[in-house]
């Protein structure tokens, strides 16, 4: 398998997108460290032969420190970094604060550069992949500027991460809509008028895009490097 013995490190790895991403690897013969925060239960609940959880907060980095100096102890290696792990904080313009707003960057920005920073000097011929959204393209929304500034910001660590080693290739996905618990509560008409910008003219799933992270961290994408790869159903 593509992956056999691969050590693989997913933050955020143990719910919707970064979940999927975690299983497939595992499937594909790597062995993965789940990275989560707050679920207890969903953490508990994908550990298996080939797949071990480690609850670290991201923002911090002494715990980011930590996790890194506990797997390679453990496993002695870091093959596959995949930086999922994302929060959001839809709300008005008016009603942010800056507490709110450096939570949002902490992790979803902050968090992608402490774990990689730790991470890259123990990774030869290996991949980081950074799960970014549209958002921080083309697709801005006033409610999650937040959001949105922290996933453009992570495009361009990105593309400076990339040009560390010629032999850690980085590269970037940017998932429009998909289906997860962050937006199964969307307001139907809110979502009826995203569906008509979308020329597949649906959500994407989880499987969808971990696919392409699969794609990306394989010897099919060997000469893929510093890419930022839409996954959004041609959204108009």
């Amino acid at each position: 398998m593509e992956f056999q013995d691969k050590v693989v490190l997913v933050t955020g790895g143990t719910r919707g997108i970064g979940r999927q991403i975690s299983l497939d690897f595992a499937n594909e013969g790597a062995i993965v460290i789940a990275n989560y925060y707050h679920d207890d239960n969903s953490a508990s609940s994908l550990i298996s032969d080939n797949i071990d959880v480690y609850k670290a907060d991201i923002s911090s980095e002494e715990e980011v420190k930590k996790m890194i100096d506990d797997i390679i102890s453990k496993y002695k290696k870091i093959d596959i970094l995949v930086n999922n792990a994302g929060i959001s904080n839809d709300s008005l313009f008016e009603d942010k604060t800056k507490d709110s707003f450096m939570k949002i960057l902490e992790v979803n920005l902050v968090g992608a550069f402490l774990v990689s920073k730790y991470a890259f000097k123990y990774m030869e011929n290996g991949s980081i992949i950074n799960i970014s959204s549209t958002n921080g393209i083309d697709t801005n929304y006033i409610y999650s500027l937040d959001y949105d500034a922290s996933k453009a910001g992570l495009i361009s660590l990105s593309a400076n991460l990339s040009k560390l080693s010629s032999k850690v290739r980085v590269n970037t996905i940017c998932p429009g809509w998909v289906d997860t618990d962050m937006n199964k509560d969307m307001d139907l008409e809110f979502k009826n008028e995203e569906l008509s910008k979308i020329m597949l003219n649906r959500f994407g799933t989880c499987k969808e895009i971990s696919n392409v992270c699969l794609f990306l961290a394989s010897s099919k994408a060997s000469y893929v490097n510093n890419a930022i790869i839409r996954v959004d159903g041609g959204k108009r």
